[in-house]
């Protein structure tokens, strides 16, 4: 064997590798379906937190988040079904529920001390819109849009053509 069929198989090797690497890459990145099943979680994850941080202040807002629960519990559930689904697809089966779980607890502990700038009847004021939401994913994709939920960073967003495939 020559110097020269080692050479392209080295560059066959360092293509195998990049292509490799950009699939591992796409199929952990959030597509916009996957990204906007996220910040419906946040949303939902937010209030949930907020509902029993401000129940010693009187008020509905846990009876609220109740019955935002059990009205929107179809569309809630098929959200976390798009995570789960994100998960499986991003580390595998076998590892998705754990990295779910991880998810979700890390949204409820970034609401542990409350949401930045927001109080308890500003809490109300979104709870109110989310009740109003509950049947409807489209809906409440737009309302965690309108609250500006930003469940992972921007850089871990897929790139066009992924997101194009994913969706």
């Amino acid at each position: 064997m020559g110097r020269g069929f080692l050479r392209v198989i080295a560059a066959f090797c360092s293509v195998s590798v990049s292509v490799g690497a950009a699939h591992a890459e796409s199929a952990g990145c959030w597509t916009t379906t996957d990204y906007e099943a996220a910040g419906v979680r946040e949303m939902e994850t937010m209030l949930m937190v907020a509902a029993l941080r401000c129940r010693t202040e009187g008020g509905t807002l846990l009876a609220d988040y109740n019955a935002f629960v059990n009205k929107g519990r179809p569309a809630l559930v098929e959200i976390n079904n798009r995570l789960r689904t994100h998960f499986a697809r991003a580390v595998g089966p076998a590892k998705a529920l754990n990295a779910y779980d991880g998810f979700v607890t890390s949204l409820a502990n970034r609401y542990g001390a409350g949401a930045a700038g927001l109080k308890c009847s500003d809490m109300e004021s979104i709870l109110s819109a989310a009740v109003s939401e509950a049947g409807s994913i489209d809906g409440l994709i737009r309302l965690a849009r309108d609250a500006q939920m930003e469940p992972v960073p921007a850089t871990e967003l897929c790139a066009v053509g992924a997101v194009a495939a994913g969706k």
